[in-house]
């Protein structure tokens, strides 16, 4: 195993990010985001049973809505027109804010 994958699969299992998602039309529920990216993302799930109940099984696809507790920490204007902003999760009391 290469040491970019060694390193991929050690930061997948450091995020451990608390989320509230809903799967299809079911109920928000607690779960953990491990890993993200623009490929795919893993999420731990304490029963299986709810996730597969939003999960559409003919076409192995499922909608999920996420929910992140964030605060905005910076924002910066683009030339374009647009911005690129900073958000801040869950963090201990003694740490510096950035924004």
């Amino acid at each position: 195993m290469s040491a970019v994958m060694i390193n991929a699969l050690l930061h997948a299992w450091t995020l451990r990010l608390p989320i509230q998602a809903r799967v299809g039309e079911s109920d928000h529920i607690e779960l953990e985001m491990v890993d993200i990216s623009a490929s795919g993302m893993q999420i731990r799930s304490p029963d299986f049973d709810v996730l597969k109940r939003g999960f559409d099984a003919q076409h192995n696809a499922a909608t999920f809505d996420i929910r992140l507790t964030v605060r905005l920490a910076w924002a910066r204007p683009e030339d374009d027109g647009t911005f690129v902003t900073g958000w801040e999760f869950d963090r201990p009391d003694d740490e510096e804010r950035i924004g």
